[in-house]
């Protein structure tokens, strides 16, 4: 067997010997929306696979769980199966739209996979036996070969020409139990293409004739051009042409170093903002304003007894925590290739992970029926929610629509920091009521900051609603509180936000895992202590739990000046839960050991899903110590890696061990998300025990800096 083909290839070499396998899953496949969609295979003549995959690939490795769903459930070498993003159109779409995000990409595709694969190994199984005349219950697929009776009956190519003439037939999946590759650790499909560097990012992909137009965007956000001066830009060798946009100009040239030089030339003046003065300071100090404003909290829950609880209780712990705005910094900055198509439309090839929000802004941008509109996905130099955005779309189409020439718009990593859509600063008020004995009795949350889902989609949030966002994962939380209150103050900013990688959970959990070791020093009680007595009536979660305190040694010795963290966050459908060993040392922080248990209910490729959690985990750690954007005179003032701190190779744990409980549960758990929301609040009640202070604002490094 050959080596995975590409696209282009595999529709070269196949030809007319090709069969689609077209299959609609169950309603429970659906993710609990009335969309039906269908998913494709297509097997060569060769035996070789193509799978149109539903999803993104971004690094987070789901094209690789995909392809072991599918060479699982046909019976064939994970080898043989290749994984592309298809455009988008009905069968690809959840919910009216295709996209990914919200650790959605395996677990709700598990079942509908499954099924898809079932039915094609049941149509060449079938197609098969009617061609030798032998009875299809005696035919079997193993390791790519069809066989009866142990002997090869006929080679799967020609199964799949058989099975094209006929309609596709539905089969049974598989007892996951008798996977051979679900659930082992599997080579991932997409890292030979990216170690030979073939041109599969954005950055890389290039069309004959193609030139470059590099964007330089105001520096204030909703900044206007006042003045453009672009004949300095002009002078500089390669540069062809200026083309100003709504927010912005691009400089064009026939080589990406060229229009970057015209884009540090180009001299331009911006318009006054009403958010010139804007400034970090100005935010917080919005944002705390926003936790006594009473009248202007929308509830999203409100037990009885709360007033009762607090009024009457032994001991009150009150506290209020803050985070700021973080960027998303994908390593590839954002760019996107245009070119006019013959019939007047346009096909645009870049970093997609909402291929029908794009597809859309494009049409209404250049003035076209989104028929008229073709839109590939590239793979993604990283994501992180960033690339749910369509920001740069209307600028990039009008470059497009003004040079009438195949173009590749692109972004430097200054704006893509500067210019980005962040997480949402937000801060938080809690307050918990403890009884004579000790015990929790009543826990209020109170939240306050802008709403993303407002600004990420315009219009979404009616007056008066609750953004879901801004208080993810509080209404299903796991402990069980004898009474509970949460609430939400809408405090907004004009800077831009959008789901950032585990959305709200990262700073809820982060709120509500710091404060209860507070809960727990003011009643005497160890932490791990605490939340098992919130969680009494959980044995899926206490298992992970005391998992987690036993594998990462809690409660027993350490050397001097180091201290362990606990946390755990139930988000995405998954349970997870840190131990974090840490020390710190004239205000430098080491993290020497991160044990992590995840229940998720079942994991398809081990290895991936543990890259997953290495990564949530150290991107949770790099969130706590260092990342936020500092805002002053309306516009980001760090927008570069040497001023946006992220966590370095040698700042990573020195050790990481991840511990997965499967079970039979019917819903799959998330795994791209669930593993950063413990990683700060772990961090930070480590290093409350070395202090001997609580760290009620983020970052760390900020907060140590003023101590200092």
């Amino acid at each position: 067997m050959n080596a995975p083909l590409n696209r282009r290839a595999f529709l070269a070499t196949s030809g007319a010997f090709t069969v689609s396998f077209v299959v609609t899953p169950p309603a429970g496949a659906q993710n609990g929306t009335a969309a039906a969609w269908t998913a494709y295979l297509v097997i060569g003549a060769d035996g070789r696979i193509l799978l149109h995959s539903p999803t993104t690939e971004m690094g987070q490795g789901t094209h690789t769980a995909h392809a072991a769903i599918i060479a699982d459930e046909i019976g064939v070498p994970l080898a043989w199966v290749s994984v592309d993003t298809p455009e988008p159109s009905d069968p690809f779409r959840r919910g009216g739209q295709m996209g990914s995000g919200g650790s959605q990409g395996v677990r709700a595709w598990w079942d509908a996979l499954r099924k898809v694969g079932a039915s094609a190994r049941q149509s060449l199984i079938e197609a098969a036996a009617a061609k030798a005349k032998v009875p299809a219950a005696e035919v079997t697929i193993v390791d790519g070969r069809l066989l009866r009776a142990g002997k090869p009956l006929m080679p799967l190519g020609e199964a799949a020409k058989l099975a094209a003439a006929s309609p596709a037939v539905e089969g049974v999946p598989k007892d996951p139990k008798s996977y051979t590759i679900v659930g082992k650790s599997t080579p991932r499909v997409d890292i030979p293409a990216k170690v030979r560097g073939e041109p599969i990012f954005s950055s890389d992909f290039t069309l004959p004739g193609m030139v470059y137009a590099c964007a330089v965007l105001s520096p204030v956000w909703t900044g206007k051009v006042a003045k453009l001066n672009d004949a300095p830009a002009l002078a500089v060798k390669g540069v062809t042409r200026v083309v100003a946009f709504d927010g912005g100009a691009a400089v064009v040239a026939k080589t990406q170093w060229a229009a970057m030089k015209g884009a540090q030339a180009l001299e331009v003046s911006w318009a006054s903002t009403a958010y010139d003065g804007l400034s970090s300071d100005a935010i917080s100090a919005a944002m705390l304003t926003g936790l006594d404003k009473d009248a202007e909290a929308i509830v999203a829950r409100n037990d009885a007894g709360v007033p009762a609880a607090l009024a009457g209780a032994a001991k009150v712990v009150e506290a209020d925590y803050e985070v700021p705005y973080i960027a998303h910094t994908p390593m590839e900055p954002w760019s996107v290739t245009i070119a006019p198509t013959a019939d007047g439309g346009l096909e645009l090839w870049g970093p997609f992970q909402t291929q029908d929000r794009n597809r859309g802004t494009a049409a209404k941008a250049a003035g076209l029926p989104v028929e008229k509109v073709k839109l590939h996905t590239l793979m993604l130099g990283g994501g992180f929610g960033r690339r749910l955005g369509d920001d740069g779309i209307p600028a990039a189409v009008a470059v497009a629509m003004a040079l009438k020439t195949p173009v590749k718009v692109f972004w430097r990593r200054e704006d893509e920091i500067g210019q980005g859509w962040y997480r949402p600063a937000q801060v938080a008020r809690m307050k918990a009521a403890l009884g004579k004995d000790g015990k929790l009795t009543a826990f209020h949350i109170r939240t306050a900051g802008p709403s993303m889902r407002d600004s990420f989609a315009p219009g979404g949030l009616p007056k008066g609603q609750i953004d879901g966002s801004s208080v993810q994962i509080l209404p299903d939380i796991l402990y069980r509180f004898p009474a509970y209150r949460i609430d939400w103050v809408r405090v907004d900013q004009v800077i831009p936000m959008a789901p950032w990688r585990s959305v709200g959970a990262t700073q809820n959990g982060y709120f509500v895992e710091s404060f209860l070791d507070e809960v727990a020093l003011a009643a005497g009680k160890d932490p791990v202590q605490l939340r098992r007595e919130l969680l009494a009536d959980n044995p899926r979660a206490l298992k992970v739990i005391d998992a987690a305190a036993e594998a990462g040694d809690w409660g027993k010795a350490l050397p001097k000046g180091r201290a362990r963290g606990f946390a755990f966050v139930y988000s995405f459908a998954s349970l997870c839960a840190h131990v974090v060993e840490a020390s710190l040392d004239g205000g430098v922080v080491t993290v020497h050991k991160v044990t992590c248990v995840i229940d998720c209910a079942r994991v398809v490729t081990p290895d991936g899903a543990r890259n997953q959690m290495e990564g949530g985990i150290v991107q949770g750690l790099s969130t706590a110590l260092f990342e936020g954007i500092e805002v002053a005179n309306g516009s980001c003032q760090n927008r570069n890696f040497d001023g946006y701190r992220i966590m370095r190779m040698n700042e990573a744990p020195k050790v990481i061990e991840t511990i997965f409980i499967e079970n039979d549960e019917p819903v799959l758990g998330g795994i791209g998300e669930p593993g950063l929301p413990p990683a700060t609040p772990a961090l930070v009640n480590a290093l409350a025990k070395l202090t001997g202070k609580p760290i009620r604002k983020l970052p760390i490094s900020a907060v140590l800096d003023q101590a200092s």
